[in-house]
């Protein structure tokens, strides 16, 4: 009897084990630092998977048999391994995540808005790491900006591969977003860099070429994501404290101070920490840079010599900002996620437009050129992100950006930008691994200032607004070796009455040749429409006055790639080396060009001026490599960023006169690129860096570290002719003279920029740095007619707990 029951007991418990699914179970921690990470996906087939909870821990029920696990999160290596489940089995299997040390699996989210490994995206990507600010001690994103190949900053603006030059601020080509959401100006679509929380820093992405399907207008040559940080398990916070000066110019004639050198100094803090289901973050940042620039020139205004203008710097930049981020991790509804981020500056800076001569006034702005402002600028940032069982990502994310600057010279404006979007996401195994990803944009600017009233009222109100969908499917075939993206975007824009509509497609294909080698090839169309400021700017800036182009049209581009990234392991020193060829052609191309615009008079300087006008068609053709990688040298840990970039952007139609409307008693012929430019050599457009050479090489050893910087860029071969025209003039009535003509002549072979910093860990938290920009002391300039910075030595503390 005992013998026959136990045979139906077990013949039973095999029965209910066998329609029993196993459980899979586990921890996933930072192997350096061994605290949990939240919010890691650990996937085991197509659109199938979890992510861990505010502990770190996940959870996954499965029948019985074989999975290959992936497990990945934002700045670490990818990890993949297969498991085997017997029936009812209840396993744990803890993961730990290496930081990124094999570039090629850094895991990148803007190229696609889903997460894959750098060596998977079919564009061109840089990523920046947030150790490079630290080290570097930046305070503003667009300083280390100029650490990525194939990137310059000109005037605070971001230029990728030569598609864009000098604009007065006005309408980039280059998409800026922190946290996936813009955050470029709603009236004039340029970016303040300094409300970025550099502070807090997850990395830097940076796509090249037209990115319009996904992020739309502005996206015309590339984007720029800054991805902030969220709690750990473990509490986190740093405090960052540092002093500087700037040295004498090495022209010693050019130095204008008599007494003691400018200064800078600052400080920012930083704290995230986890409350259970809450995640907080809090930061803080403040600057005091009495800045390089000397009071601006007295010039003819000799009446008011006695003016403070005239005796105070004119390049200073004091700020103050705030931010918090709250995220509240449903316990209720798993996957259910909703929060706000906000941020507040304050700030009273200058932007200088001319120098006053290219020798002993170098570093003094000419007269009337210096813009003074000061400004409140905040944003919030609701979201709502929801993962279903069936692993649908909903996402709800919007911005209220609000700007309000009080400017000199009648430029004051104001700026109130909504956005909305919603996506929804969908990983599923149709035929293989595919992700489908849909979304709608809506946004409206609301723009109040006297400096955009050249509309057709003439007053200082104007609005825009933006209406968008969007589809991109991305799929893997052949034993997920080849790697295929396809998307489309439909925009509607709308500016004051003017109403205009476009669709825009992209595609691209990697393919993974062996373990390390990946080929790639991509194609995007990009559109952009003209910003309020573009459109309806006027002002004067000295004697020289900005019109403004009601009638400016939209500009169309498209781009065409194709590359090889190829992953490389040296000893203890992994990362890849990427090569790629490019072109991108556009379409009624905008430019900043100065002619005969209105009916001469004597106040407004015989008409003649700057505006935004379409141009005809350019093209823009390079090539590109990069290396990056990290890893150890004996007991030496470095990590490199190494990139040069070959750029040729030239008019195609040189010789078509800019379309507008003309004004009666105009004397000037039509501008077109050839009589506008000083150098129509192979038609390079103006204001156009050739080439570029980038890298940044950090090495850490103990308790020391040192690192340094190097950058090239090619001088500008071709600026607007006016501006030679109107230094080589005699008449004083008519000239301005800034010496122009001689640094165009004499500039030729390019700079070379060197930045270095050494520094020492003191006890177990704390740091001490010394940094040296511009090391050799050159005297440039990226934009002729405007300074880079003199050499700056600066002294950090930092604490990290």
């Amino acid at each position: 009897m005992n013998y026959w029951s136990f045979l139906c007991g077990a013949w039973m418990a095999s029965l209910t084990a066998a329609g029993q699914d196993a459980v899979l179970t586990g921890r996933i921690t930072d192997s350096k630092s061994g605290e949990t990470l939240v919010g890691v996906n650990v996937v085991h087939g197509p659109g199938q998977g979890t992510a861990t909870d505010v502990n770190g821990n996940y959870r996954i029920e499965l029948p019985a048999g074989s999975y290959a696990l992936t497990v990945s999160f934002v700045g670490y290596g990818t990890h993949e391994e297969t498991v085997t489940l017997k029936a009812g089995e209840q396993r744990n299997l803890d993961f730990t995540l290496e930081p990124a040390t094999a570039q090629l699996d850094m895991v990148v989210v803007t190229a696609g808005k889903f997460e894959q490994r750098v060596g998977e995206v079919s564009q061109s990507l840089s990523v920046l790491r947030p150790e490079v600010v630290q080290n570097k001690n930046v305070t503003n994103v667009n300083e280390v900006l100029g650490q990525v190949p194939g990137v310059v900053i000109i005037d605070e603006d971001p230029q990728i591969r030569a598609g864009s030059g000098f604009s007065y601020g006005a309408g980039s080509r280059v998409m800026v977003l922190v946290d996936d959401l813009p955050i470029l100006s709603g009236d004039i679509g340029r970016v303040s860099w300094s409300v970025i929380p550099t502070e807090n820093l997850e990395q830097v992405e940076v796509i090249k070429g037209a990115s319009s399907v996904l992020y739309g207008s502005a996206a015309l040559s590339g984007v720029i994501n800054v991805r902030t940080a969220y709690p750990r398990a473990e509490p986190t916070t740093r405090v960052n404290a540092f002093v500087g000066a700037y040295d004498a110019p090495r022209n010693k004639e050019a130095k204008w101070w008599s007494d003691r050198n400018p200064l800078m100094g600052g400080a920012n803090i930083f704290h995230s920490q986890q409350y259970g289901p809450l995640d907080v973050v809090l930061g803080a940042n403040f600057v005091w840079d009495e800045g390089y620039i000397g009071p601006e020139s007295v010039g003819k205004d000799v009446a008011n010599k006695d003016d403070p203008k005239y005796h105070e710097p004119a390049g200073y930049d004091h700020r103050g900002r705030a931010n918090i981020g709250l995220r509240w991790r449903n316990r209720k509804v798993k996957g259910l996620n909703y929060g706000v981020n906000a941020n507040v500056i304050r700030a009273s800076n200058t932007s200088v437009f001319i120098w006053d001569d290219a020798d002993t006034n170098l570093y003094v702005p000419e007269n009337g050129t210096v813009t003074r402002t000061e400004g409140v600028q905040y944003y919030v940032d609701p979201f709502i992100n929801y993962v279903s069982a069936q692993n649908t990502k909903h996402s709800l994310r919007m911005r209220y950006y609000d700007q309000d600057f009080d400017n000199t010279g009648n430029q004051s404006n104001a700026s109130h930008f909504v956005y909305g979007e919603y996506q929804i996401q969908q990983k599923a195994d149709l035929l293989g691994e595919t992700v489908l990803t849909g979304g709608i944009v809506g946004q409206r600017t609301r723009s109040v200032a006297a400096l955009y009233s050249g509309n057709s009222d003439g007053d200082d109100v104007n609005t825009a607004t933006n209406t968008a969908a969007y589809l991109q499917v991305d799929k893997k075939f052949f034993r997920e070796k080849l790697a295929v993206s396809a998307g489309v975007r439909y925009e509607r824009f709308k500016v004051n009455e003017d109403e205009q509509s476009t669709p825009v497609f992209r595609a691209g294909a990697t393919y993974q040749v062996h373990r390390g080698t990946y080929l790639r090839a991509s194609y995007g169309q990009g559109f952009r429409f003209p910003t309020i400021g573009e459109r309806y700017i006027t002002t004067n800036v000295g004697s020289l006055k900005i019109y403004p182009n009601p009638q400016l049209d939209p500009e169309e581009s498209w781009n065409v790639e194709a590359g090889v990234k190829q992953g490389f392991k040296v000893g203890g020193v992994t990362g890849y080396l990427d090569l790629v060829g490019y072109q991108q052609k556009f379409h009624n191309y905008i430019e900043f060009t100065f002619n005969q615009w209105e009916t001469p008079t004597f106040q407004n300087l015989g008409g003649l001026g700057f505006r935004s006008v379409n141009t005809g068609d350019a093209r823009v053709r390079g090539f590109e490599t990069e290396l990056a990688g990290k890893g150890s040298l004996g007991k030496v840990e470095i990590t490199f960023l190494l990139g040069y970039t070959y750029s040729r952007p030239v008019s195609t139609t040189p010789d078509q006169e800019y379309n507008y409307a003309e004004a009666p008693g105009v004397t000037f012929d039509h501008a077109t690129y050839a009589n506008s430019s000083s150098d129509t050599t192979d038609h390079v457009l103006k204001f156009r860096v050739e080439h570029l050479f980038r890298s940044d090489i950090q090495a850490d050893w103990k308790r020391w570290s040192a690192g340094f910087s190097v950058r090239y860029n090619s001088h500008v071969r071709n600026v607007d002719n006016i501006f030679i025209l109107l230094d080589e003039e005699t008449n004083p009535n008519t000239s301005l003279h800034t010496g122009i003509s001689d640094w165009m002549r004499t500039h030729r072979s390019g700079d070379t920029i060197v930045d270095a910093r050494l520094g020492m860990k003191v006890g177990k938290h704390n740091k001490v740095s010394f940094i040296v920009n511009n090391l050799l002391d050159l005297e440039y300039a990226i934009r002729p007619l405007t300074v880079e910075s003199p050499r700056m030595f600066q002294l950090q503390w930092s604490t990290h707990i």
